[in-house]
């Protein structure tokens, strides 16, 4: 029986077999019922089709969507409708005609709930003592929303008097890239089309531009809080924090220093594939190692480098020797965690 994914089910608002005339409505959803009693109870998708003579009727498309409940024909179609027991349940008492008009109701509700969504996004703004832990008990969502609603990459150092923006739903907010259009966020995210174009009243799919914001319900953020606690690096260096993460002179500090002697060992933070080793300006001799979910890492201002670009390389082996080369302010390694590109505080991502 199913069609496309669909449950296809066709009633006639008329039957020329006087014999039936009676009962026509209710027969037919009777035999819907008696068709698919080997399925799991749940969510069925419906489509009813309402035509004069039922001897012309013929599979609905599953995408169709125009429907006019004053004519004689009419083509519903929805994946979003009412349980199994409430289509029983309404066939021996209803007709065709109000089952239809009850789809048609949950069609719009489902439409309108999902237009609203980015209407009902509220905002807290942090208070002395708050934590994102605190902030998702107190709104009943979870950490990865947050993270994906706010684009948070220091999960610790969120500041009183910050913004931070709370969904009504369980997903992200996400700003389409070059090249980017719906069908791949959508696959990239593993939700459905249908409902990004829906949450985001999109009118026309194929003119969406780069730097436009979506709300994405069911998303969960390309790197979440389960994969921040289980990816963390290790301190790849044996020093002290000489300069943290920050502004500093008017200017950004886009990582840690840290000050130890030339010649000290440093180790890779975590398992990945150098993808640079050799001299950078400001950062002298310089190892980049690319990690998984678009994680870098950086170690700057090295002495020695001991592996080479292309060379896989373990968590904590040795890569190179910490030195003073390119403009460090002293004898220091320099360390950077980069987020698809962005420097970001390596302490959210330290043990």
């Amino acid at each position: 029986m199913p069609v496309n994914g669909l449950n296809q089910l066709f009633i006639s608002n008329e039957n020329t077999d006087s014999q039936n005339s009676k009962n026509s409505d209710t027969t037919n959803l009777n035999n819907y019922k008696e068709d698919n009693k080997e399925q799991e109870d749940g969510e069925y998708s419906i489509s009813i089709k309402i035509l004069q003579k039922p001897e012309i009727a013929r599979k609905v498309e599953p995408e169709a969507k125009e429907y006019d409940l004053t004519n004689n024909y009419l083509t519903l179609t929805t994946r979003e409708v009412i349980s199994k027991e409430d289509v029983v349940k309404d066939s021996r008492n209803k007709t065709a005609r109000e089952l239809a008009e009850k789809v048609s109701e949950n069609q719009k509700l489902n439409s309108l709930k999902e237009i609203r969504l980015m209407e009902q996004i509220k905002e807290h703004k942090v208070q002395k003592g708050d934590s994102l832990w605190t902030i998702a008990r107190e709104h009943n969502i979870n950490i990865d929303t947050l993270i994906g609603a706010n684009d948070i990459n220091d999960m610790n150092r969120i500041k009183p008097g910050e913004v931070i923006k709370i969904l009504p739903v369980k997903g992200i907010i996400y700003k389409i890239g070059p090249g980017e259009n719906l069908s791949i966020i959508a696959d990239k995210f593993e939700i459905s089309i249908k409902r990004v174009i829906d949450s985001n009243q999109i009118a026309d799919p194929e003119r969406v531009y780069p730097g436009k914001m979506l709300i994405l319900p069911g998303a969960k953020p390309e790197f979440g809080y389960r994969d921040r606690l289980e990816k963390l690096f290790i301190k790849p260096i044996n020093a002290r924090i000489s300069s943290y993460f920050g502004r500093r002179w008017g200017r950004m500090h886009e990582g840690l220093d840290y000050a130890t002697n030339i010649g000290t060992q440093v180790r890779a933070a975590g398992d990945g594939k150098v993808v640079y080793s050799g001299w950078a300006r400001g950062y002298g001799q310089t190892i980049i190692i690319e990690h998984q979910k678009g994680l870098r890492t950086l170690y700057g201002h090295n002495s020695k480098l001991l592996v080479g670009s292309g060379e896989w390389v373990s968590r904590g082996e040795l890569i190179s020797k910490s030195g003073n080369t390119g403009t460090p302010t002293g004898p220091n390694m320099h360390f950077e965690v980069q987020v698809n590109g962005r420097p970001t505080n390596p302490l959210s991502y330290l043990r």
